[in-house]
């Protein structure tokens, strides 16, 4: 039994730009925002939005975050993203309000389907409501919605939808107490 066939693999899903304009983007990435002070979250939101990325006000984003197609992303006001965060943005990501997300953190809207030898690509939106913190060391699977004020533990492996105002943690990521707020 055959379970994969990467010779004959032909990447499936539209793009929603051309793959000149992906490698210009991928061009300012590496010499305008990975090489800029980390103080200079404006100078990163601008060139962001430049490239489609829909931010509000307050962003603070650090220079070593990947946001792999920003026209892909939609982020609330007076977020924080840390470093070495992946926004592997093949379909939506979208982020609410006062969201922050540590370091280490894997995004995925992508992934292939197993049940099918070409393995092609398949995609689904990450929904991040108002309040969520993302611990270090998280990877966030395609498909599933962080409800308000959750909280996701370091190391967690998120795989379904998570409940509002809980704190998370596992792999696969499980709700274990409510997050009480003093």
């Amino acid at each position: 039994m055959k379970y994969q066939d990467l010779k004959n693999y032909r990447y499936n899903l539209k793009r929603e730009k051309a793959k000149y304009y992906i490698q210009f983007y991928k061009i300012i990435d590496l010499l305008l925002i990975k090489t800029s002070p980390k103080f200079l979250h404006i100078w990163r939101v601008f060139i962001y939005r430049l490239f489609g990325a829909k931010i509000g006000k307050g962003l603070k984003i650090s220079s070593s975050a990947k946001l792999l197609y920003p026209w892909n992303i939609n982020i609330g006001d007076y977020c924080w993203i840390g470093d070495n965060v992946e926004l592997y943005s093949v379909d939506k990501i979208i982020i609410g309000n006062n969201v922050a997300f540590a370091h280490n953190i894997f995004i995925a809207t992508a992934s292939h389907d197993i049940n099918l030898t070409l393995f092609p690509t398949v995609r689904a939106k990450i929904i991040f409501e108002d309040e969520v913190w993302v611990s270090s060391n998280v990877f966030i699977n395609m498909g599933v919605v962080i409800k308000k004020g959750c909280v996701i533990g370091s190391g967690s492996v998120v795989t379904k939808d998570l409940p509002e105002g809980y704190i998370c943690v596992g792999n696969p990521a499980r709700a274990i107490k409510k997050r009480i707020i003093k």
